[in-house]
């Protein structure tokens, strides 16, 4: 009776998954993926961040390469004028109206003190800083999701061996309680394999809980910010023919083209053209200058329709010299001193670097290596508890023999699930460091 209900209870809610299929959407690997780099907000920002950058560039270069245009325009009315006395005599200086209009025209002439092309280098600099964030970006939002979607292959795989446990707890009731009826056994057996199946219950039910929690998470690494609920295809596969190359190249290449190593060398070279400026800044800088005026100076006699303008123009060369010799030398001091603080940086990051890719190198051979041992438990324990199974039935075992046996398969199991989720995040952790997106 107790089986008959359950088998119920899951026609019920298998029937209402159905009906609700319409309204999941499923992904598969490559096109969570691929949701996840149009949807992240953190890889929407770096994107941004460098389009915002290149436009710097272009801002530079129009700062350094192209005039400088200024315009101005004054209108100026004289309430009281200026006023000379000379030899007793008063005499009043300037007009009642005055309009001033100035159009002044500048341009640093690259030698000496002026870095414009310094300034050019470290705004291109800095988009190759902002570019390297988005591939860190892409980079990390890769593996999160293939982490989020592993994890969820993962619990389908343990709601699917708590369902069967079950399954094996209840075809056990069924043998116990038919033999219990005929008075084949004693009430404890009937008791104990009652019990066995309202403990697994609550298994199932965390193993289902897990899972919902595990979808949303993965939702939530895509990026997408609706209600709609999620699943995934495909299964907790492992292949054993993979190869990644050799040990020593991937730790050589990962220690020296890693992004952050490369973050920190476009650093270096801002910090570089920095140094270059401070040493500009010893010498004169040079810019050409020029001006035209158009001005007007009338009394109220005058309507304004009648003002009379007359112009002026004029250009030349200038020179301006900080002489402040000790405060470019203590500027000049810090940013050598970033430079160095930069250096022993990157040589630590190497160094983690090499470090945090054996680590997971070695994880690798490990995991490969549970894989292969819980391959073999696994036929084992399926063949034991079958043999369990008959053997109960025929009256040649006790029922705590088909209970230690089914336990042994669902560890078996769970193991060799678990060796192949490790071996999957520790293949996605190579691959963040590997920058494979």
């Amino acid at each position: 009776m107790l089986r008959k209900i359950l088998i119920t209870t899951m026609l019920f809610y298998t029937a209402g998954i159905s009906f609700a299929q319409d309204s999941v959407s499923v992904y598969s690997l490559d096109r969570a993926l691929l949701t996840a780099k149009q949807n992240n907000s953190e890889l929407v920002n770096a994107k941004l961040d460098k389009m915002k950058a290149e436009r710097k560039v272009s801002e530079v270069y129009s700062e350094n390469l192209v005039p400088t245009l200024t315009l101005n325009s004054q209108y100026i009315r004289a309430f009281k004028k200026q006023v000379f006395d000379i030899f007793g005599q008063r005499y009043e200086i300037g007009t009642d109206n005055q309009i001033i209009n100035s159009l002044q025209v500048t341009e640093p002439i690259p030698i000496l003190g002026t870095p414009v092309f310094q300034g050019i280098n470290i705004a291109e600099e800095y988009t190759n800083l902002q570019s390297e964030n988005v591939s860190y970006a892409e980079s990390k939002i890769s593996s999160e999701v293939k982490k989020s979607f592993y994890n969820v292959l993962f619990l389908k795989e343990l709601v699917n061996v708590r369902k069967l446990n079950l399954q094996n707890a209840l075809d056990n009731y069924d043998v116990v309680e038919k033999r219990y009826r005929n008075g084949a056994t004693t009430e404890f057996e009937y008791l104990r394999a009652k019990v066995l199946v309202e403990n697994i219950k609550p298994n199932v039910l965390e193993a289902e809980n897990n899972l919902e929690i595990s979808k949303l998470v993965l939702k939530n690494s895509m990026g997408l910010k609706d209600n709609k609920p999620v699943d995934v295809s495909g299964t907790l596969s492992y292949d054993s023919l993979e190869v990644f190359g050799s040990t020593d190249d991937l730790i050589n290449h990962i220690s020296e083209n890693n992004v952050s190593v490369r973050q920190l060398r476009i650093n270096q070279n801002i910090n570089r053209e920095l140094l270059a400026i401070d040493n500009a800044n010893y010498l004169p800088k040079l810019y050409l200058f020029g001006s035209f005026n158009l001005q007007s100076a009338e009394d109220d006699i005058r309507t304004a329709g009648g003002y009379r303008f007359f112009n002026v123009i004029n250009a030349g060369i200038g020179l301006t010299w900080d002489l402040n010799i000790f405060r470019n030398t203590f500027k000049k001091q810090q940013t050598q001193i970033d430079i160095m603080k930069t250096d022993e940086t990157l040589a630590d990051v190497k160094q983690k670097l090499r470090l945090k890719s054996t680590g997971v190198l070695l994880k690798i051979e490990e995991a490969k290596k549970k894989v292969i041992s819980n391959t073999a438990t696994v036929r084992l324990a399926e063949r034991s508890y079958d043999l369990a199974s008959a053997s109960f039935r025929n009256g040649v075992i006790n029922q705590i023999d088909v209970t230690d046996a089914g336990t042994q398969l669902s560890n078996s199991r769970l193991g060799y699930y678990s060796a192949v989720l490790e071996y999957l995040l520790a293949r996605t952790e190579l691959e963040e460091l590997l920058e494979k997106k």
